[in-house]
């Protein structure tokens, strides 16, 4: 049996119990997919196989917060996601994240290097932010950020994460990330079922976003580039004996 389909049997059970109340149970299962000795495999059996490799580039994209996301599992009610903030073309002088939720709750743990992870809520004392109502398109090709007026938030939560960290966050949690462009993060996120939760995003700008816009696909050999440099970090391998 390949690594894949024990990983997927696996995550499935985690996914069961996280929905049955174990509340553990993604950063549990993130935790076994990041094991060194189950990883590479997965990347292995991803890179040797066409078909799954075709399905993989086909789920991937450039994301507009300034990161490669790579969806190596996908099912009704999980997605194992890697993001990679390396080598994309966004400006590093012109990147900003906007602050977002999700329409899942998730678990994540860094690989690499290391970023800032920031969470808000809404308060009188605050800052004002410009606010937007996240649409994807059904093919999930294209989005639109549909604005919604201005609304404002305090940061609550301001901590530098580095490899090794792991956490959970509810889908209703408004969080940014700010990448170490000095150390530049590679995460594993563990994507749990939908809720019917709006997905909202504020800006310290006008986005003036007002068409719907397209995701930039990930390129085959940007892809394979990506795997393999992940496959080989020092995360991934196991210490001398």
């Amino acid at each position: 049996m390949s690594v894949i389909a024990d990983l997927e049997r696996d995550v499935a059970g985690s996914i069961r119990d996280y929905i049955n109340g174990r509340q553990d149970a993604l950063v549990e299962s993130l935790s076994l997919v990041a094991c060194p000795s189950v990883f590479p495999g997965l990347i292995h059996d991803i890179t040797t196989d066409a078909d799954r490799f075709a399905d993989v580039v086909r789920r991937s994209v450039v994301h507009p917060n300034g990161f490669a996301k790579i969806v190596l599992l996908s099912a009704p009610e999980y997605r194992l996601r890697l993001h990679v903030w390396r080598e994309i073309d966004t400006a590093a002088s012109e990147f900003r994240e906007s602050i977002h939720n999700h329409r899942w709750d998730f678990a994540a743990t860094i690989v690499a290097g290391a970023y800032r992870h920031q969470e808000f809520q809404v308060s009188e004392s605050g800052k004002l932010f410009f606010g937007y109502r996240y649409q994807p398109a059904e093919d999930r090709r294209s989005y639109r950020l549909v604005p919604v007026g201005t609304q404002s938030l305090r940061c609550v939560f301001d901590a530098r994460l580095a490899q090794g960290s792991r956490y959970s966050m509810s889908s209703v949690v408004l969080h940014k990330v700010v990448p170490d462009l000095a150390q530049p993060p590679v995460s594993l996120v563990l994507e749990g079922p939908h809720h019917p939760t709006a997905v909202d995003v504020f800006a310290e700008h006008d986005l003036e976003l007002r068409a719907s816009v397209p995701f930039i696909p990930l390129s085959a050999k940007s892809l394979r580039r990506h795997l393999s440099a992940i496959a080989a970090l020092p995360a991934f391998s196991f210490g001398p004996a």
